[in-house]
């Protein structure tokens, strides 16, 4: 059994997002985050397996969107 690529798609951009917000903030107070750095890089590695690998034709501009709702219609059904 493997695991749904729009579930994949969501953690990924949710964990680039908390990243990049937590590496900003560091940036403010001048210190450098290597956890978020490191999840950073992690979610980028998860978009580009999934573009390249598991997504036939790569992800599109619709695909976020379009995951986060089935996401969404997963759980709440």
């Amino acid at each position: 059994m493997s695991i749904d690529p729009n579930i994949l798609i969501v953690i990924a951009v949710l964990v680039v997002l908390l990243a990049t917000a937590s590496l900003v903030a560091g940036w403010v107070n001048r210190i450098w985050s290597w956890p978020a750095f490191a999840a950073l890089i992690i979610g980028v590695v998860i978009l580009g397996f999934l573009h390249l690998s598991v997504i036939p034709g790569g992800l599109g501009p619709h695909d976020l969107p379009m995951a986060f709702i089935h996401v969404a219609a997963m759980v709440l059904n």
